[in-house]
């Protein structure tokens, strides 16, 4: 248990030290009203139309202006995430909020509720024996995640997991068996689409799994492979605090000492609480309609 939870937090560390350098990376150059820029949109409402202030003076509003009004994108060489254009990666800097795909949201954004948990549930395709002689199985797979997105295309998450595989060994199926599988994984979250209501991601990781399965002897062995989760999902507001998501996943586990690498096929679906920073409200000049 100790090596599980050694394994997990450098598995943790690792990612979220790779996620404090890529928020530390280079703002980006577009030279915009500070209510309406990347940074500060995260913690405020973005509003449908232009409102008016107090003193009767038009504010404006960022996500109607045209391309003509804007000053030119950052180049190549200003951000460190521009560099991902090569392999088709966006960032806000180089990318603004949206691809103007999956319904692009007005009046609000995801980054106004960045942090989020939850649970989900689903099945576990376990498809290549632990080892020779084991069974396979297909079993019921949940557990509970938590996460945080930096950018509108961007975000780290941890994710612990656990199933109860009935694992036999055929050389003796009377054999004591544990029938566990907790697995704990941090991934880093890609967002293709940013600021979208249907909003599709997908997910890369690592972590650890703890597997325990039954010997020829009799006897119950615990194994704890590394792992790397490669995933696709796509999350959907349903109130302004909850998102409903799907994900089809491969959690990749390494094997060693005599164990098969595995392929571990997961289908979830789940329920995200959002919450964070308290969006600003525009009323009367404009309505709720456009606020969540």
């Amino acid at each position: 248990m100790l090596r599980f939870c050694s394994r997990a937090a450098l598995s943790a560390a690792l990612l979220c030290g790779i996620a404090w350098r890529c928020a530390r990376a280079e703002a980006p150059l577009l030279q915009v009203p500070e209510e309406y820029s990347a940074e500060s949109s995260a913690g405020k409402e973005l509003p449908a139309t232009s409102p008016v202030d107090s003193k009767g003076d038009a504010q404006v509003d960022y996500d109607s202006r045209s391309s003509e009004d804007e000053p030119p994108p950052s180049t190549p060489g200003n951000s460190f995430f521009s560099k991902l254009n090569v392999l088709g990666l966006r960032h806000s800097s180089t990318s603004g909020r949206n691809v103007g795909m999956g319904i692009p949201l007005t009046g609000t954004s995801w980054l106004n509720r960045p942090y989020y948990f939850g649970g989900d549930l689903g099945t576990v395709w376990i498809n290549n024996p632990v080892k020779l002689g084991l069974t396979t199985d297909t079993d019921m797979f949940g557990g509970v995640f938590a996460g945080c997105d930096w950018d509108y295309y961007w975000g780290t998450e941890l994710d612990l997991n656990r199933a109860t595989p009935e694992l036999k060994n055929e050389q003796n199926r009377d054999a004591k068996r544990g029938d566990t599988m907790t697995e704990f994984t941090t991934s880093m979250m890609y967002y293709p689409w940013g600021d979208a209501v249907f909003r599709p991601y997908w997910r890369c990781g690592i972590g650890v799994t703890s597997i325990d399965y039954p010997t020829a002897h009799g006897h119950r062995r615990d194994e704890e492979l590394w792992t790397f989760p490669v995933g696709i999902g796509m999350k959907f507001p349903i109130r302004r605090w909850l998102a409903a998501r799907a994900e089809f996943a491969d959690q990749i586990a390494l094997g060693n000492t005599g164990v098969a690498t595995q392929h571990d096929l997961t289908l979830t679906f789940g329920l995200e609480w959002r919450f964070g920073t308290h969006p600003k409200s525009y009323w009367p000049w404009n309505p709720s309609d456009h606020i969540w």
